[in-house]
């Protein structure tokens, strides 16, 4: 690829990186004109149906159907999310949420809790079909280009749009399935965050690595931006326009510069100290405590707990305790 997927234009720097699973070898590149940041040897879209539908699951978490600390874990990841779109001001009530690239379906479910009427798509056979046997919600196996005629008040898509070859035309699709007055909200990984190792920034099952700018590029002609917070990952929402523009509108040559520094000062001082990276073990051991109390619950019940469960939760000092002296006793 010689010229930037996104908006066609000319990179203005180009490096090589290593995906931080395997080790492959990826080509990366910097838009001059967008922003975004990508690989530059991509797939072809049959190669990357072929994968989400088989293999993306199998290779990043290692297992066809959700473990419980997964779903712990997104369901955790729910709750964050569904706080974020009531900040963004999107009312739930008996709106209809069509959730992309739905995984295992946590999300799904919380939202309904939340008051959303839910639907999702998800190109992984074994987590659509987990999803739909252990919370019976609606989640089609399938892909974005696959998507049936639907309306919705809500789309969301969290941790997928990096993985879309072809995001105009899925940002096309979306606002077609969007009523008048329809809300996208995105979450993605921030390039611009300084908590990701430089060990794990990279992935080959990432295809582009957005800023709060070239997100906004890339949704530019069909959506107008409402809230954003890009403290760690990316959180954006935004409003359908009523009809698109007729071309997408572009950062600035300073904020494309301000990427091009971040990437620059990507490291392991700035990782370790400003990005918080020498309090993470603790912070992994704390998890890890927390989740070896799940049990063998069934997932609905460790969402229901997750749902109802207070902010206030105990102090990690304790956590940490009782999850290790449990660890020690079956050991």
């Amino acid at each position: 690829m010689k010229s930037c997927r996104l908006c066609n234009q000319s990179f203005i720097s180009n490096w090589s990186s290593k995906d931080a699973k395997s080790g492959e070898s990826l080509q990366m590149a910097l838009c001059g004109a967008c922003g975004l940041v990508q690989q530059t040897q991509l797939p072809t879209d049959e190669e990357l149906r072929i994968y989400y539908s088989h293999h993306y699951r199998e290779d990043y978490k290692a297992t066809h159907k959700p473990k419980l600390k997964y779903v712990a874990r997104a369901g955790n990841a729910a709750k964050d999310r569904l706080a974020f779109i009531e900040r963004a001001g999107i009312q739930s009530a008996g709106r209809q949420l069509l959730d992309i690239g739905a995984g295992g379906g946590e999300f799904c479910y919380l939202a309904s809790r939340a008051g959303f009427e839910v639907g999702g798509i998800e190109p992984h056979q074994g987590y659509s079909e987990f999803a739909r046997d252990e919370y019976g919600v609606d989640i089609q196996t399938c892909g974005i280009a696959d998507l049936q005629a639907r309306q919705a008040d809500v789309v969301t898509l969290f941790h997928v749009i990096e993985h879309m070859a072809r995001p105009t035309e899925a940002v096309r699709k979306i606002w077609s399935v969007l009523v008048e007055d329809g809300h996208l909200v995105i979450e993605v990984p921030n390039i611009h965050q300084a908590d990701a190792s430089p060990h794990n920034i990279y992935f080959k099952a990432h295809l582009f690595y957005y800023s709060r700018f070239s997100l906004m590029a890339a949704v530019s002609q069909f959506f107008e931006l409402i809230c954003v917070e890009d403290e760690g990952n990316l959180f954006m929402a935004f409003r359908k326009r009523a009809q698109p523009l007729s071309q997408m509108i572009l950062p600035t040559q300073a904020q494309i510069k301000m990427t091009a520094d971040r990437l620059s000062r990507k490291g392991w001082v700035e990782y370790l100290t400003v990005g918080g990276g020498l309090k993470k073990p603790f912070k992994r051991l704390t998890k890890i405590g927390q989740e070896l109390l799940i049990g063998r619950a069934r997932p609905r019940v460790v969402l229901d707990q997750v749902w109802e469960s207070s902010r206030n939760y105990k102090p990690a000092y304790l956590m940490l305790v009782v999850g290790l002296g449990y660890f020690a006793w079956t050991w």
